[in-house]
């Protein structure tokens, strides 16, 4: 292979983006299994006495930073996985249509892939 020359693996690849695909439905899945679960554990500091008015700001800030990190963490994972899968079709893409340029070549008449007899070039 030389240095100018383009090598991609689409099995490879798509194996590897059912990985993240799966990974990313599993990190979107935890990420709302925690937010439910948080979420139902709110008011455990209390509503009304001075102890919740002292920790429902603090529990507020940390849960919501929690879940915006868990947040950002899953969109993240899913834009890898998003951008892995639009890299796939690419290759592909540029593969078939390489593929069928190459295949239309070997059928047109006029390039036999020699040289001619006669006539200029």
């Amino acid at each position: 292979m030389t240095d100018n020359a383009y090598f991609a693996n689409p099995a490879a690849l798509a194996s590897g983006t059912r990985q993240i695909q799966a990974i990313s439905n599993f990190a979107v899945d935890i990420i709302n299994e925690f937010i439910t679960d948080v979420s139902a554990t709110a008011d455990w500091c209390g509503k009304d006495d001075s102890y919740a008015e002292q920790m429902i700001p603090q529990e507020k800030k940390q849960r919501e930073g929690a879940i915006s990190t868990g947040k950002a963490l899953t969109d993240a994972i899913v834009g890898v996985g998003d951008g892995t899968l639009a890299n796939l079709k690419n290759i592909l893409g540029t593969q078939g249509g390489n593929l069928e340029a190459i295949h239309d070549s070997s059928i047109d008449t006029g390039n036999t892939g020699g040289t001619h007899s006669g006539g200029r070039h």
